[in-house]
């Protein structure tokens, strides 16, 4: 996997020309580039590029190819506006010349207005009630021999926690696929020692927003990754920021979704703090065509 001293490098992109940045990738035991790794580096490099009384509101984006592990992306800014309240990013995510990914960012000066939520559903546990993954699985995998701890951690990218700890309710649903509950969600927290800046801790919730995300769709059915071939690929991504951002607090993330159909999944998700606030929301398509099941499946 990696530290959190290479999560926080990585993520924060090195500026080395006017509008022109570059991202090196994190190695996470993936054939190609994690999507929340894109998300987070696009949105680090267009926050650098607006005044600092500007804070992101939204993110739209494609993911157009495969990214490369191996190499570094080239991320190009283009300031398409600054108006008195709103400013617009595009930036452009390239590795051999070639765009892999294309997004549109949009910041806002804080104003006042109406407000209202959605609020977090009733039925979740509380994090103070639920075990770490980690500590699930490893003893679980103790009375059962067919669950593997590492297996897990890949599966569903549980890093160390000393980089995030994930409290799942009802994780048992992730390990052994059926006709589960097209949504659920999990508790997060980063580690203190991602220090204060409110550009880490956005940067960091887009880095999340991916994890479990374009799966969510497959959970409606009687498929997984472990029991039948999928080709499956995040193809857009969308975020919204609703208030101030703080990851290494406690934050619930609620995803489900609404429908599946010719080879993609719609997925959508809520993050709310530990007090119930809607603080962002992330909709995402993803590709996922069933070519047959896995030997021994």
């Amino acid at each position: 996997m990696f530290t959190r001293d290479e999560l926080l490098s990585f993520m924060h992109v090195e500026e080395i020309d006017s509008l022109l940045f570059q991202g090196k990738s994190l190695q996470m035991g993936l054939p190609r580039v994690f999507g929340g790794q894109v998300l987070g580096q696009v949105l680090n490099a267009a926050v650098r590029t607006v005044a600092d009384d500007r804070h992101p509101h939204s993110l739209h984006g494609y993911f157009l190819r495969p990214g490369d592990i191996s190499r570094p992306i080239i991320y190009e800014v283009d300031p398409i506006r600054d108006g008195r309240s709103f400013s617009t990013r595009r930036v452009v995510g390239k590795q051999k010349g070639e765009a892999i990914f294309n997004a549109s960012v949009s910041f806002q000066i804080k104003e006042p207005g109406l407000s209202h939520q959605y609020d977090m559903p009733t039925s979740v546990p509380h994090f103070s009630e639920l075990q770490s993954d980690i500590d699930y699985i490893t003893a679980l995998s103790k009375k059962d021999d067919s669950v593997s701890v590492e297996i897990y951690r890949a599966m569903n990218l549980v890093f160390d926690e000393d980089i995030v700890e994930f409290r799942t309710p009802h994780v048992a649903e992730q390990i052994k696929p059926g006709n589960v509950t097209d949504s659920y969600g999990f508790w997060f927290k980063f580690h203190d020692g991602i220090g204060d800046d409110p550009i880490t801790h956005q940067t960091l919730l887009a880095f999340i927003s991916d994890k479990g995300l374009m799966s969510t769709a497959l959970r409606a059915h009687p498929v997984s990754f472990t029991t039948h071939k999928i080709i499956g690929a995040s193809l857009d991504h969308a975020m919204w920021f609703h208030d101030d951002i703080k990851v290494n607090d406690w934050i619930y993330y609620h995803i489900d979704s609404p429908r599946s159909s010719g080879a993609r999944g719609l997925n959508r998700g809520s993050f709310y703090n530990a007090d119930g606030v809607l603080i962002a929301s992330t909709a995402q398509e993803g590709l996922m065509r069933v070519v047959g099941k896995k030997d021994g499946a």
